[in-house]
């Protein structure tokens, strides 16, 4: 799969996709809901408790301060792969939009499960579960977990950021191989 990719050919396709306004504003959207997501799992017991003493206002600021100093809050490599893991997720959400919206069939269904495997690692653990990101906190496995993960989660992160990268190519591919009059 990955050897019959050529480089030259995704460029292009992502030349035609994200030269239209509206897909790289797509990809910000995804990009920051998915690390707005996962600063809200971080903090919400905070907010929980915030909310009945300070009100909707207050518990909105802690958390947009909260989202701002995020990276001071977690480990480095989990602050870069969310970053990383969130720019992946919103760019194969907009291809994934893109080929929706243009009615684009594909003989291939391995890039929508890769996808769809990249995007539940990635909301698992997209950076460590010590640091109580993810959705292995919030069921309160991320102890248990963690312990038997040499390097706190970032197995999971680097995982999730190839599953990712494997399937925006694979999609970016099969986009190509339509005709070019479909892509425009």
């Amino acid at each position: 799969m990955i050897n019959k990719i050529k480089f030259s050919e995704i460029l292009e396709t992502w030349k035609t996709v994200f030269s239209k306004k509206r897909h790289l504003i797509l990809v910000a959207v995804i990009a920051v809901g998915f690390y707005l997501f996962n600063v809200f799992l971080f903090s919400f017991k905070t907010l929980i408790a915030i909310y009945p003493l300070f009100g909707i206002s207050k518990t909105l600021q802690f958390f947009a301060i909260s989202a701002l100093g995020f990276k001071s809050v977690i480990m480095a490599h989990s602050y870069i792969g969310l970053i990383i893991t969130s720019i992946l997720l919103g760019i194969l959400g907009s291809l994934v939009i893109y080929k929706l919206r243009m009615g684009l069939q594909t003989a291939k269904t391995a890039s929508g499960l890769l996808g769809w495997m990249g995007a539940v690692f990635a909301l698992i653990a997209p950076g460590c579960a010590a640091c109580g990101i993810g959705l292995v906190s919030l069921l309160g496995i991320s102890g248990a977990f963690i312990s038997f993960l040499p390097y706190e989660g970032l197995e999971l992160t680097l995982l999730s950021i190839f599953i990712l990268i494997i399937a925006t190519l694979s999609l970016s591919r099969n986009m190509y191989q339509c005709s070019r009059s479909t892509l425009r």
